[in-house]
Formats: C-alpha cells, sequence, structure tokens
C-alpha cells in the first residue's frame, strides 16, 4: 500500500550544496584603471584579478550604466562601496561570490489569525486579500498570515474569507494598529428542507459517492488546457518562481489503467541567485503530482476503497455552500495514526449528485518523522538535517453539462533544514497550483518524447521554454496574486494557444 501511496501522491526535493570550496577574502585587493567607468567594466576588473565571480539579474541590475570609482590599488569592497554610492544597488559577499541585488523598497506588514468563530480552532487555507490591488496571501495551518504592503496602501480594506463562512472586511490601518488580530469567521447559516435530508451516516454517504464516481464524472479520455505555477520559498522569500500552460489528456475515472498525460506547451521559470545560500532546494514531480491528487480517480489513494472502513474514520459536520450549491462536509482521519502514514482532511460532496466537488486533505507525517523525510526528500547533502513539517492538498471539481469535472489542485510543502555545526535552521514551502482553463471530450495523443514525467522537475522542464512574443506584457511571475488574477491577466496568451 506505501508503493501505491508514494506513486501517487508523493513529490520529491532534490538538494544539493551550491556553495562552492574556494575561499577568497573580502580583503583582496585590485587595481583599478579608469574612474568614469561601466558597472559591467568593474565586475570585468574585479574577475579578472581575483577569484571572485559576480551573481545578479540582468533585470535588476544594468551593467552598462556608469559608475564612479577612483583609479588606484584597493580592497575589492573599497571598490563595490564606491561605485554603488548613490545607485540603488547593493552588494553581499557569499564565499566566492559577490552578489548584486536591489534596494529592497520599504514595506510595512499586517498580520493575524483566522478561526472559527464558534469552534475556535484555526482556518488553514483561508483567504487574504486586498480587492483594490490585488495583494493576497492564505494563512497557514495555524490559521496565521502575514501580508506585506507599501505604505500608500494604508487606507485600503482588506477581505478575509474561506469555504462555507462569511466574508469579513477590515481595513489596513485597522489591522496594521492592532497588536493582536484574531479574525473570527461564522459559518454561513442555512437550512435544509425536509425533502432535501438524506438518512444517511458519514460513511454511508462517501460510499455512495464513491460508487457513483463512474456516473458522475468522464468515462472517457478529455482533453484540457492548465495553468500551472510553482513556488519555493526560503521563510518568507521566494527562492524560484515557476510557470507553465499545459496540454493535459485526462484518462478515464473508470478505468484505472487509463493514466492521465501533460506536457509543456510554453512555460518560464526564474530562480533568484541572490537569495540562495548553500541549497538550492528543487521540486521533482510537480506537475504530475497536480494531477495524481485528483481523489475522485485515485480514491484514498492506495486504500481499498471496499474497506476503507478499516483504515478511516468519518464524521459528518455542518453543511457548507460551494458555487451555490449545498455540500456534505465529512471530515475523516486514519484510525490507527501510528501503523502507517495515511491522511486526514474534509471531503465536500455535492447534496444533489453526491459527487465530489472538492477535498482538502493533509499527510499524517507527524507520526513518522524519519520515514517522511525518506519518502520526500530524495537526495541531500552530508551533514544536512531536514524534516517534514506539513504536507497539504487541496482538489475542486467543477460541474459541466452535468458531468464533474477536475478543475484545480493546489500542493503545499514545508519542511525545516539545518547543518550539523549550523545554530540555526531554514524553512522552506514548496507551493504548486494548476487550474484548468478549458476543457473538451475530445480525446488526443501526447508524443512519448514530449510527456512529462513523474519525477521531472518543473524548473529544468521550462528553461529553454521562456517566449517573450508569447508572454507579451504580462513579463514578471506573480506569486503574491491568486491564481484567479494570474490567468485574468493571460487571458490574451491563451487565446493565443487557442488559434
Amino acid at each position: 500500500m506505501k508503493r501505491i501511496i508514494a506513486s501517487l501522491l508523493l513529490t520529491s526535493i532534490c538538494a544539493f550544496s551550491f556553495a562552492d570550496n574556494l575561499m577568497v577574502s573580502q580583503d583582496d585587493q585590485i587595481t583599478v584603471t579608469g574612474s568614469n567607468i561601466t558597472l559591467g567594466s568593474l565586475v570585468k576588473q574585479v574577475e579578472d584579478q581575483t577569484n571572485y565571480l559576480f551573481v545578479y539579474s540582468t533585470d535588476d541590475v544594468n551593467i552598462n550604466q556608469s559608475v564612479v570609482v577612483t583609479s588606484g590599488r584597493k580592497t575589492v569592497a573599497q571598490c563595490l562601496v564606491e561605485a554603488l554610492s548613490g545607485t540603488n544597488l547593493k552588494y553581499v559577499f557569499e564565499n566566492n561570490y559577490i552578489i548584486l541585488t536591489t534596494q529592497n523598497p520599504e514595506f510595512l506588514t499586517i498580520s493575524g489569525k483566522v478561526i472559527d468563530s464558534q469552534s475556535r480552532r484555526p482556518l488553514a487555507s483561508a483567504s487574504v486579500y486586498m480587492p483594490n490591488r490585488g495583494l493576497s496571501i492564505v494563512t497557514n495551518g495555524d490559521g496565521y498570515f502575514q501580508l506585506k504592503f507599501s505604505p500608500e496602501l494604508i487606507k485600503e480594506r482588506v477581505e478575509i474569507s474561506y469555504l462555507g463562512y462569511n466574508t469579513v472586511v477590515k481595513t489596513v490601518k485597522e489591522l496594521f494598529d492592532s497588536k493582536e488580530n484574531t479574525i473570527q469567521l461564522q459559518t454561513v447559516a442555512y437550512n435544509l428542507t425536509a425533502s432535501m435530508i438524506r438518512p444517511t451516516d458519514a460513511l454511508g454517504i462517501v460510499e455512495q459517492a464513491i460508487a457513483k464516481i463512474p456516473e458522475n464524472y468522464h468515462t472517457n479520455p478529455m482533453r484540457m488546457t492548465s495553468y500551472y505555477r510553482e513556488m519555493i520559498r526560503k521563510g518568507d522569500t521566494y527562492v524560484t518562481l515557476t510557470e507553465a500552460v499545459l496540454d493535459i489528456r485526462k484518462g478515464s475515472y473508470n478505468n484505472l489503467g487509463s493514466r492521465d498525460m501533460l506536457s509543456i506547451y510554453k512555460g518560464r521559470g526564474s530562480v533568484d541567485w541572490k537569495k540562495i545560500d548553500t541549497i538550492f532546494v528543487k521540486f521533482r514531480g510537480g506537475m504530475q503530482t497536480a494531477l495524481e491528487i485528483d481523489a475522485a480517480k485515485n480514491p484514498f489513494f492506495g486504500v481499498d476503497s471496499r474497506m476503507i472502513k478499516n483504515y478511516y474514520t468519518f464524521e459528518k459536520e455542518q453543511m457548507a455552500i460551494i458555487d451555490g450549491r449545498s455540500n456534505y462536509v465529512i471530515a475523516f482521519d486514519q484510525t490507527r495514526p501510528g501503523e502507517d502514514i495515511l491522511f486526514r482532511g474534509k471531503l465536500y460532496i455535492d447534496e444533489i449528485s453526491l459527487a465530489l466537488s472538492r477535498v482538502d486533505f493533509y499527510m499524517n507525517v507527524e507520526n513518522h518523522p524519519d520515514e517522511a523525510v525518506n519518502m520526500f526528500i530524495k537526495r541531500r547533502p552530508a551533514g544536512l538535517k531536514a524534516k517534514i513539517r506539513e504536507a497539504h492538498y487541496i482538489v475542486q471539481y467543477k460541474e459541466i453539462n452535468g458531468k464533474w469535472v477536475f478543475n484545480y489542485s493546489r500542493t503545499e510543502l514545508k519542511f525545516d533544514s539545518k547543518w550539523d555545526k549550523k545554530l540555526f535552521k531554514s524553512t522552506y514551502t514548496i507551493v504548486s497550483e494548476m487550474a484548468i482553463t478549458e476543457s473538451s471530450d475530445s480525446d488526443f495523443k501526447i508524443p512519448f518524447d514530449k510527456r512529462v514525467r513523474h519525477d521531472d522537475i518543473t524548473l529544468d522542464k521550462v528553461s529553454d521554454f521562456k517566449d517573450d512574443n508569447f508572454w507579451e506584457g504580462y513579463n514578471v511571475i506573480e506569486p503574491e496574486y491568486t491564481i484567479e488574477q494570474v490567468l485574468s491577466r493571460i487571458t490574451k496568451q491563451l487565446k493565443k494557444k487557442k488559434r
């Protein structure tokens, strides 16, 4: 069973040392020739006379700009202080690298915790959104959020929302001035008529939903187009960003042998080298995993659906409204947490059709820390210890012409890393999202050499796919924007693909 779970769900991380063994001194001296020179000329002089290498983004650093450095012999640090004085650039020494970056603008921060007003439990993945500015973030597993903004936005409003709850609206100033922000959300009041009540227990509803999968979902392969993005954060700072438009062949829901396949139509990625220290994290299998967490196609991920009561407990919660339709909410958890790594979460089941409309779940990594690390992290340097903190998954479906269609998925993996001889640890968060933008009943083939494999690293796959003629004005990957906002901005590009 573990093998099946791993093949369906697990992502993996490749970590390796980024630092060079060659060490140089910040007191190294060079002889500068010329006074009014370009930054590129200074970079060349430093690299020619020392073992330093410069790292910078051409989007941030214009090496053709003029800088002023007096001629003569001086340390590299003295040269940089002179040259960058009066510019918006700064430098950082990292072993034998000199990293040039832009000065970060001043930001203010609002933070808080979102909870259920009755149970007081934290609401994970609640949306905190500044609608007039398009800034947004979601709460973490403990319900906490932190949103950075520029000072001129202090008068804007913020909307805090969560599925099945009434939205709360506050001003930025109100949140900023408060020392403790605990936002309480109230569930949407909903009354069922007598004719709509099903006298069925939680397990019975789940078993009926599984039995009706062939009726509620497509029994023939479908063609889909999707937008996919992948983000890796170290602490609160994004270090890699990747996005792509994908072609998908979605397999049949009544044939386990009908596999999901995908290929990249257009993609691009970026690495912020200035924010990476001695570890470079890559996300393996993200695109394929985004499809494989389809819980309607893979119910309970490796557990025989006829025996789910032997592995899970089920409990009915208050009904929820999704897209104007009432849904049963069934909480589930594994019966013997210490025995295996399974899952816990909530199933949202459409009341009328009994179709799975949404699944929000976690992998129970807490009780098996060593096994979880080995499952998720496939390669890491000697001396690096890791701990998986959270593995969270969401998948959503949309009803179209009487059939329910895979529409959105989200994966969030959080882990700590720490070197043996270092005092502090680093926390990495990997988030991937896939949103279907178009689907049809027509089948098609994806050539074998174009298919994305389960262990492919997205950043590597899209490195040769950047196409400015395709992305045009949408020239920046925007991690702070919700995926719905991004889709609204790239409508023109998606229309190009359709043509």
